[in-house]
């Protein structure tokens, strides 16, 4: 019991002292409105989702997906600013061995884009549509709390008549030795590239690796703590973190740091027999604007 708060203390103060500045560039790259993506329950916690469990972590980590023990089916809206929204869908379910599998839509669009030619003027509307798809699998190896996990993605673009495609890879690893305290890391987007048609003016670029740490603590039975650290190549590094308590089995209250950011969210359970819904929100500041973006997810699991 006295190491567990001795760690408590040491990663609060290594999430206090790396709030830091917020000088980090999120675009500028093929496929950078994936950063945005996430859950309700993630995003509210900061953004640390890597050590987090279940179908809504594939986005971060896919070896989550071996801690399924049942179907799940979720989804998320996110509504941001200039009329942009994304949104998320998913379902997993669990398969023979204690292993898990999933999969995911994500789409960020905006629509009646106001088109301009080379001296300036106006042209015609456009719309802009960008697809994110998870393949993923995890299991337990070589011993039941470790657990190890790969999926595939597959990017696909439109805009105006342009169109664009990529694929690339991620694996992750989740290590629980205790009850209260789980370890993770993964890798994302590994030899990633989106590629345009020959049609298109738009250039082929490179999707940057991403790699991200982190862990979780369950000092008691009500609350949760997670702290991530992850990098870009070519960026520096950010840190998340949060914190979830539940007022009883059904109610949950999240706050976290997004990069200093403050983060606020909640989520309501309604079990119903074999059975369960959940309602997710979370309140983040966008990195561009600092204005408000509102993240709404539900779930189901039978």
């Amino acid at each position: 019991m006295k190491s567990r708060y001795t760690v408590l203390i040491i990663a609060c103060a290594v999430l206090a002292s790396a709030a830091a500045a917020r000088d980090h560039d999120d675009g500028g790259f093929g496929a950078a409105f994936a950063l945005m993506a996430g859950d309700g329950r993630s995003l509210a916690l900061g953004g640390a989702g890597v050590a987090l469990d279940r179908l809504p972590t594939i986005y971060y980590n896919p070896a989550a997906l071996a801690t399924i023990d049942g179907n799940e089916l979720a989804s998320t809206y996110r509504a941001l600013s200039f009329d942009r929204r994304i949104i998320e869908l998913g379902y997993g379910r669990p398969l023979v061995g204690e292993a898990g599998m999933g999969v995911s839509w994500t789409n960020a669009s905006v629509s009646d884009l106001v088109g301009r030619n080379y001296a300036g003027n106006p042209t015609e509307k456009i719309d802009n549509s960008q697809n994110l798809f998870i393949f993923g699998f995890g299991r337990p190896v070589v011993l039941d709390w470790i657990q190890a996990g790969v999926a595939g993605r597959f990017y696909y673009s439109e805009l105006g008549e342009g169109r664009a495609s990529g694929y690339g890879l991620d694996a992750g690893v989740r290590v629980t030795p205790r009850e209260w305290v789980t370890a993770a890391a993964a890798v994302r987007d590994v030899a990633t590239g989106i590629r345009w048609e020959k049609t298109a003016t738009g250039p082929d670029e490179d999707v940057p690796t991403r790699v991200l740490l982190g862990f979780g603590l369950r000092p008691w039975e009500k609350l949760l703590l997670v702290f991530q650290a992850d990098v870009g190549q070519g960026e520096s590094w950010r840190y998340r973190g949060g914190a979830e308590y539940w007022l009883d089995e059904r109610v949950a209250l999240r706050a976290g740091l997004n990069d200093g950011a403050p983060t606020l969210g909640a989520a309501v359970v309604l079990p119903r027999g074999g059975y369960a819904v959940g309602f997710d929100y979370a309140y983040v500041e966008e990195d561009f604007t600092a204005e408000a973006a509102h993240t709404m997810s539900l779930g189901l699991s039978f």
